[in-house]
C-alpha cells in the first residue's frame, strides 16, 4: 500500500491488485487494509472485514461478494482540531463488480470515454452505524444501490481531488467556486445510478434526535419519507417530500450560473431553477406555529410546471390544502380572530397554461376554499399572446404585451361564513346592531353602485347581485364577463384606472346570485 500518496493514488493501487488476481472464491475471516494520506485533507485509517467471501474474482471483476462485517476508523484533519470517524457496516452484499470502470475513471489516458461502464449491478448493506468524537452519531438500518455506472470523460474523481484547497482555512475565491462547481457538475454527470433507497435513519441533533422513514431515487425522482425531527419549536414531521426530474449535476450547473463577479444574479438566472426542475411535493407535514402551542398542519403542497419558454414556464399547476392558525400580531389577520376564528382551512387548486398555436392563455380552474369563510372559483382567459412575452427583459416583455387581448371572465364566490364576519367587523366598528349594520353595508352597495350603473344595465344587475348577495347569507355570488369585442388588455388596464364605467363597457356582464 502507498504511503504518502493521495486518495487517488491509494485507490488507483487498490484496483490494480485486484485485476492481478483470478479466483473462482476467495474467503477470508478477517482482513485488514489502512491507508495514509495524512498529507491531505483525506486523513489516514483502515477497514476491517470480518466473513469476507468472494466468488468468481477475475480480471477486476467480481460475480459476487458478502462480508459479514466492516469496521472502519478515519482520522480526519480540519483546521485547528482533529476529528476521528468511526463506521460499522454489516451484512455487505455486492453483485456484479467491475474494478475496471473505476480503474477507468481514474485513468488520464480514459478522458476521452464517453460511453458508460457499470461498476455495480447491486450493492446493498445494513444496519450501520457513524460515530465520531465530536459526538455525532447515525444509525441507518440499510442502504440499497441499483445499476452503478461511470462515463470515463466526465467522471473524473482525481480533477475534483485536486482542487480541493490543502489549507481549509482559506476560503476559496469565487472563481474557485465556480471552477468547483462546474467540475461537479461534469463530475456528476458522469455518474448514473438507476436506484437508490435507504432505509430508516435516526441522527442526533441539539435539540435530539431526528428520524426519517426513508430516502429514495428513481428515474429522477428524489424524495425523503416520514421526517420526524425537534427544532427550537418543537416537534417537525412530515411524510413525504419530493423533487420531480432532479439532476445533481444540473443543481449544480444552476449554482454555478449564480455565482456571479460579485453582482447579484440575474431574474434569467434566478428562473433557471425551473429548468433544474420540474416539480415539488410536500405531503403530510405537522409543524410548531411560531413559538405558540398551535400547529399548521400541510395534507398536500404541490407544485409542477414545464413546457419552458427559455426558462420560464408557460404551464403550472398549484394545488395547497394546509390549515394554519390564525397571528393576533398580524393586521389583516385581526379581524378573524376577534370574530372568533383560530385557524384557516385552505384548499387551492391553480391551473395555468399557454397554448402556442392558438396563442391562449387560460388560468382554469383557479379554486380556493377558505374553510368555514368563503370559496371561490375564478376562470380567466387572455386571448393572442405572444411566445416573446415569456421574457425577464421588461422592455421586451412591455412591447409583447400590447398584443394581448382581453378575454371572458367568470368569478364564483360561495359564501361559507365570510358575509356574517364582514357584518360583524362593521357592526363592532359603528357600534349598531348586527341588522343595522348588513342593513348599512346593502345601501353603501347600492349607493356606490349607481355612479357607474346609471347609464350600463348590466352593471346595475351586478350591484343588484352584490347587495343580495350581502343581504342573505349562505348564498354563491356567479359574475361572468365577456368581451363585446377585441379589448387590448394594456388599453383594458389604463381605462380602469382613469375610466373605470368605460371599462366595463367594453364588456357583457352576467350576474346572479342563488343558495
Amino acid at each position: 500500500m502507498p504511503t504518502g500518496g493521495s486518495l487517488i493514488d491509494i485507490y488507483r493501487y487498490v484496483l490494480d491488485q485486484y485485476a492481478s488476481v483470478t479466483a473462482s472464491s476467495v474467503t477470508a475471516p478477517t482482513l485488514t487494509m489502512s491507508f495514509d494520506a495524512s498529507g491531505s485533507a483525506a486523513g489516514s485509517g483502515e477497514v476491517a472485514y470480518s466473513g469476507l467471501a468472494i466468488q468468481h474474482l477475475k480480471h477486476g471483476k467480481i460475480d459476487a461478494m458478502r462480508a459479514d462485517r466492516a469496521v472502519f476508523t478515519i482520522d480526519v484533519l480540519q483546521p485547528g482540531k482533529q476529528d476521528k470517524l468511526t463506521g460499522d457496516l454489516s451484512n455487505i452484499i455486492v453483485n456484479d463488480f467491475d474494478a475496471t470502470a473505476i480503474a477507468a475513471a481514474l485513468d488520464p489516458q480514459k478522458a476521452g470515454d464517453a460511453s458508460y461502464h457499470r461498476v455495480y449491478r447491486q450493492m446493498s448493506a445494513g444496519p450501520y452505524v457513524l460515530k465520531s468524537t465530536q459526538g455525532m452519531r447515525i444509525d441507518i438500518d440499510g442502504i440499497t444501490f441499483e445499476d452503478i455506472a461511470v462515463q470515463p470523460s466526465k467522471f473524473r474523481p482525481a480533477e475534483i481531488v485536486a482542487l480541493m484547497p490543502t489549507d481549509r482555512s482559506l476560503l476559496p475565491t469565487q472563481a474557485q467556486s465556480r471552477e468547483m462547481m462546474g467540475k461537479l457538475a461534469g463530475f456528476y454527470e458522469g455518474l448514473r445510478i438507476g436506484k437508490i433507497e435507504v432505509g430508516k435513519t435516526s441522527m442526533g441533533t441539539p435539540q435530539g434526535t431526528a428520524r426519517i422513514n426513508a430516502v429514495r431515487y428513481r428515474e429522477g425522482e428524489f424524495a425523503v419519507e416520514g421526517i420526524d425531527t425537534p427544532s427550537p419549536q418543537g416537534q417537525f414531521k412530515m411524510e413525504r417530500f419530493a423533487l420531480k426530474s432532479f439532476s445533481a449535476a444540473n443543481l449544480m450547473r444552476w449554482a454555478a450560473g449564480l455565482s456571479g463577479h460579485g453582482q447579484a444574479p440575474s431574474p434569467d438566472q434566478l428562473l433557471g431553477l425551473f429548468r433544474v426542475l420540474e416539480g415539488a411535493e410536500i405531503k403530510g407535514v405537522v409543524a410548531p406555529y411560531k413559538n405558540t402551542r398551535q400547529l399548521v398542519t400541510i395534507d398536500t403542497l404541490s407544485l409542477n410546471w414545464g413546457q419552458l419558454v427559455g426558462s420560464i414556464p408557460s404551464k403550472a399547476s398549484l394545488v395547497v390544502k394546509m390549515v394554519t392558525p390564525t397571528d393576533p400580531a398580524n393586521p389583516a389577520q385581526r379581524p378573524l380572530v376577534m370574530a372568533g376564528v383560530d385557524k384557516l382551512a385552505i384548499d387551492l387548486d391553480l391551473g395555468a397554461a399557454w397554448t402556442e398555436s392558438s396563442g391562449a392563455f387560460a388560468l382554469m380552474p383557479a379554486t380556493i376554499d377558505l374553510g368555514n369563510l368563503a370559496k371561490a372559483q375564478a376562470r380567466f382567459a387572455l386571448a393572442n399572446v405572444p411566445r416573446g412575452l415569456f421574457t425577464t427583459d421588461p422592455a421586451q416583455a412591455m412591447g409583447q404585451a400590447a398584443q394581448v387581448e382581453a378575454g371572458a371572465f367568470e368569478l364564483s364566490l360561495r359564501d361559507s361564513g365570510v358575509v356574517d364576519l364582514v357584518v360583524a367587523q362593521f357592526s363592532r366598528m359603528q357600534n349598531v346592531s348586527r341588522d343595522a349594520a348588513r342593513r348599512a353595508i346593502v345601501e353603501m352597495i347600492r349607493a356606490q353602485g349607481k355612479t357607474i350603473a346609471a347609464s350600463n344595465a348590466d352593471v346595475r344587475m351586478a350591484v343588484d347581485a352584490l347587495a343580495g348577495f350581502v343581504e342573505t347569507s349562505g348564498q354563491t355570488l356567479t359574475v361572468k364577463l365577456t368581451p363585446r369585442a377585441k379589448v387590448p388588455l394594456m388599453q383594458l388596464m389604463q381605462l380602469s384606472q382613469s375610466d373605470p364605467e368605460s371599462a366595463l363597457a367594453q364588456f357583457r356582464i352576467e350576474a346572479s346570485t342563488g343558495l
